[in-house]
């Protein structure tokens, strides 16, 4: 297949929106729309190319394979080596353990299930600061050119003159299920081949329409006049831009949105096909071909060394931004460095070959064997023993699978001791009425709602209970709120699901009409602004309050100022210790005048709602000078950034045990 530069030019479009978007996403929110770019053109490029050779009677499994594992292999590994070499000498030990594992799935062109599966919504604070989880597109694609050249070949031997139709249709399949998925499972709508697959698909389908079998010529079909071709062109570049500058992240992506771009850049291959247009002539340029041949390059490498500048801004207090542009800067230049002694030496199919090969096969076995005894290494988190290990009890009081708390532990609290949980316990306890403890008999006379805020406190509440011979209930699961509008997350994994969770709780404070409810959440993600909030809150109390003798708002805790919790807490402490010399202070982190807020609205509130109370279980964390409580002699208050450890939660007794008593239940 011949040369085309304005193929090139697309590519250049597509990495710089993503570059643009890594570095600071409000400067082109949608950049990551990016990818949707990379995935047509790809389409369109490997169909044309295996029909050329069709055509040709050249068509080889094995070499498209060489010639996929020559693109694509050397690069991914070498990114992957130097990301395990540089967190292993400046980042915390369980950050390289992360990266280790995802390496292990990325060079084996799982990252995608890998991301999805550990580390969760691409928008979320683990993806957002895992340094491979841009290799998640990379694993779709490789997927894809396993499967897709064997079907191209079968339709090009029995259905040679409805390939075009055949890619259509197949299109239409994968767009459908995307739109089933991204609505009641988007996380693996996201992430997955078949729910993506389409994007590539329409690429395939233009290829198959430009350069069907039949064709007696040698180039692509005839097109349409070039003034026609031209506005196509124009209307397909603007939807590019558009997307990039309008979409949004967030959920429902990739749905119907997603048409915006991937129609738009089929357009665009479209227009520039004969290269006879204007819009071909500026994709053609020279900077826009060599930032197009560097693309690869640049998409490997600028994520990782963009995470990395952060979290070094970060941990030397510097602002993020500095970071981020500082690790751009240098992933274009290692992308160009590596483009020139690695990209482009082992691609070559002349003499040599074998050789080139052998060292991709070291390199591929090297890399492996590094990620793996990365992993066979026990992170250590607080080396000079500075705190007894603390505890996360909430899992025992789950009434979901608790499934995210899990998850989360293996980075920011993986040093935290989680109780075991059985085997064969129910992962819907919600349905029964979560877990209850009669220690009062009758009805739970004392009912936790919330979200993992609620669990922490919960084993707390369930001995004071105990003691008081109270009856109580937990009802909270990790991931979800206090207000009955639970989002599909990993215990709810449907709308459908979320809704009878929800309806669940209405029902069971309806029936057991209990004396006291605690809502415990962490209220400084549930609104931006203190009338959203206001609103929210009011509909909740006015459905709960006639349920229930008394209602007590829980205050957040203060969270630590630890950028998205990069880093584990004790290792974040084990290095202000190491640099300084003693203990750190930690301030809260920017979402501060959120939880000041919700406690102003929590109190305003209680003028309308007379069985209101608010329990200020917040300032026990606070020192004189504004800064976290965090810890007294070995005792560790915080399990991580953001969740109160055992003995955290234990600082808080007197204030649940008089709230509980105040209620008196029972009377």
């Amino acid at each position: 297949m011949r040369y085309s530069p304005p193929l090139d030019g697309i590519r250049a479009v597509a990495v710089l929106a993503v570059l643009i978007f890594h570095i600071s996403p409000a400067a082109l929110r949608g950049g990551f729309t990016g990818v949707d770019v990379f995935f047509v053109l790809s389409g369109y490029l490997i169909a044309s190319i295996i029909l050329v050779d069709l055509r040709k009677g050249s068509f080889s499994m094995g070499e498209f394979y060489k010639r996929r594992i020559q693109r694509l292999l050397p690069n991914n590994l070498v990114t992957v080596l130097a990301v395990l070499l540089i967190w292993a000498l400046f980042m915390p030990p369980s950050t390289t353990l992360q990266a280790a594992d995802h390496g292990l799935w990325t060079i084996f062109d799982l990252s995608n299930i890998y991301v999805w599966q550990y580390l969760g919504d691409y928008w979320e604070s683990a993806a957002k600061w895992s340094p491979l989880t841009h290799t998640w597109s990379l694993g779709i694609e490789e997927q894809y050119y396993l499967i897709f050249p064997g079907c191209l070949l079968l339709l090009a031997r029995f259905q040679a003159g409805r390939i075009r139709s055949w890619l259509i249709a197949a299109t239409a399949l994968s767009f459908a299920l995307c739109l089933l998925m991204v609505r009641n499972h988007p996380h693996p709508a996201f992430y997955l081949l078949p729910t993506r697959m389409w994007e590539l698909l329409i690429g395939a389908a233009l290829a198959a329409h430009l350069r069907p079998l039949h064709n007696d010529h040698a180039g692509i079909r005839p097109a349409l006049a070039v003034h026609t071709q031209e506005a196509i062109g124009l209307v397909g570049f603007a939807a590019i831009i558009l997307g990039f500058i309008f979409i949004e992240d967030g959920g429902g992506f990739p749905g119907l949105i997603a048409l915006v771009p991937t129609v738009g850049t089929a357009l665009v291959l479209f227009s520039v096909a004969e290269e006879k247009t204007l819009l071909s002539r500026f994709l053609s340029t020279p900077p826009m071909v060599g930032i197009g041949a560097l693309s690869y390059s640049i998409y490997l490498w600028h994520w990782p060394l963009i995470i990395f500048g952060k979290a070094q801004a970060f941990l030397y207090g510097k602002p993020e931004i500095y970071g981020s542009v500082a690790g751009g800067i240098a992933g274009v230049l290692l992308a160009g460095c590596t483009y020139v002694a690695v990209e482009r030496p082992l691609r070559g199919r002349g003499p040599g070959r074998s050789r080139r090969f052998a060292v991709i096969a070291i390199g591929f076995s090297v890399t492996a064997v590094c990620c793996i005894v990365l992993l066979c290494r026990r992170p250590v988190a607080d080396p000079a023993h500075l705190f007894d290990t603390p505890a996360f009890l909430g899992e025992e009081y789950s009434a979901g699978n608790g499934e995210g708390s899990r998850v989360a532990s293996k980075s920011s609290r993986y040093d935290v001791y989680f109780p075991p949980v059985a085997p064969d316990r129910p992962v819907d306890l919600w349905r029964t009425g979560g877990v209850v403890h009669l220690y009062g008999g009758g009805h739970p006379q004392v009912v936790v709602l919330g979200s993992s805020h609620a669990l922490m406190y919960s084993n707390v509440i369930d001995d004071i209970c105990r003691q008081m011979g109270v009856s109580v209930a937990f009802l909270g699961v990790d991931q979800t709120g206090v207000f009955f509008k639970t989002p599909v997350n990993s215990s709810f994994p449907t709308a459908r699901v979320a809704n009878e969770f929800d309806q669940a709780r209405k029902d069971r404070l309806r029936e057991w009409h209990p004396d006291l409810v605690f809502v415990i959440d962490r209220w400084d993600l549930s609104f931006s602004q203190p009338q959203g909030f206001d609103a929210s809150l009011r509909s909740f109390l006015s459905e709960v309050s006639p349920k229930t003798g008394h209602v007590v708002f829980v205050a957040q805790a203060p969270v630590v100022d630890d950028d998205d919790h990069l880093f584990n807490l004790r290792e974040l402490i084990t290095w202000h210790m190491k640099h300084d010399g003693k203990m750190p202070l930690f301030f809260p982190d920017r979402s501060e005048h959120l939880r000041r807020q919700a406690i102003a609205v929590a109190e305003a509130d209680t003028a309308t709602f007379q069985n209101l109370s608010i329990l200020r279980a917040d300032q026990p964390f606070y020192n004189p000078d504004g800064s976290i409580r965090y810890y007294a002699g070995k005792s560790c208050f915080y399990a991580d950034g953001d969740h109160l450890s055992e003995k955290g939660a234990e600082q808080a007794r007197d204030l649940f045990q008089s709230a509980i008593a105040k209620a008196n239940p029972g009377s």
